[in-house]
């Protein structure tokens, strides 16, 4: 397959319509706010959380999975916020928000279940991961499983709102054996890298998930000031693609930049830890899929 210059006209009208997609759900927003207020108590989350059913259904079932390993069935919002944290939830609360469409809305071009659990994994690497580097600076945990959990929102839009177009995104990357980026940019004018860096910016990701979300393909890029958060996103997402944890909708092997690498100051076997760890967990992130 040859691939043609890119389309601006294509590339501004798709711009145009992420653009339009709507603002993040009022609940959300509430929540993000609940969630960082210093005064706020657990039953006070508990009662915004609840005027959304997908979301607290999320939350029990994560915090009943083996992903937390809690022997006693956990049946109270407020309780699982006790257990999870309010900065979890409020991370999985985004995701929820994003990932958790209704099946009618959903588009098929991407095995979603494998998807999320992909997504998942990569936030879960990420946050391992940043524990054992020492240059995050002020960049939180938290911050991070966003990153890792949002990286890959532009294929989200893609899939959900272009499912047509995005179909034989996916399609032609596999037959051909190309990299999807590459057959994003030709069919549709831009990639999922640019399109999430867009959507990010309009509902006012912190900088760090705008950038993991923008530069996680090139870490190194001129552009990418800091390159930190985009670099751990980087090797997160290569490290789960490589094992096979999920699917990301690449059929391609996964290549693993240098400049992350470096950037990260990785060495003496950290890598090798993670994913070591992460391995271990395979079964209890696998079994948190999307209803």
């Amino acid at each position: 397959m040859s691939i043609a210059p890119v389309d601006h006209r294509k590339k501004r009208m798709l711009i145009q319509k992420v653009d339009e997609l709507p603002a993040l759900p009022v609940t959300l927003m509430e929540i993000i706010r609940v969630a960082g207020d210093p005064d706020a108590t657990a039953n006070d989350l508990a009662q915004v959380i609840s005027k959304d059913q997908s979301i607290s259904s999320m939350l029990l079932r994560l915090v009943n999975s083996a992903f937390y390993g809690h022997f006693r069935s956990i049946s109270s919002i407020s309780r699982a916020i006790v257990i999870l944290g309010f900065q979890t939830v409020k991370s999985l609360a985004l995701g929820a928000s994003i990932f958790h469409s209704s099946r009618e809305s959903r588009g098929n071009a991407l095995d979603w279940d494998k998807f999320w659990v992909h997504s998942l994994a990569v936030a879960a690497f990420s946050k391992k991961l940043s524990s054992k580097v020492d240059v995050m600076g002020d960049i939180d945990s938290e911050t991070v499983f966003v990153s890792g959990l949002l990286h890959d929102v532009g294929k989200v839009v893609f899939n959900n709102y272009f499912s047509e177009e995005y179909k034989e995104v996916t399609t032609t990357a596999r037959k051909d054996k190309q990299w999807i980026r590459t057959v994003e940019e030709d069919l549709m004018g831009i990639d999922h890298c640019e399109a999430g860096q867009y959507l990010a910016s309009k509902w006012h990701f912190p900088p760090p998930v705008i950038e993991a979300v923008a530069f996680h393909h090139d870490p190194g890029k001129p552009e990418n000031k800091s390159g930190t958060m985009a670099a751990l996103t980087h090797v997160a997402d290569f490290s789960c693609n490589q094992i096979g944890i999920g699917a990301s909708g690449n059929e391609k092997d996964p290549e693993l930049d240098e400049v992350a690498i470096n950037i990260l100051g990785l060495g003496d076997g950290k890598l090798a830890d993670v994913t070591t760890e992460i391995e271990n967990e395979r079964e209890a992130i696998e079994s948190f899929g999307i209803e």
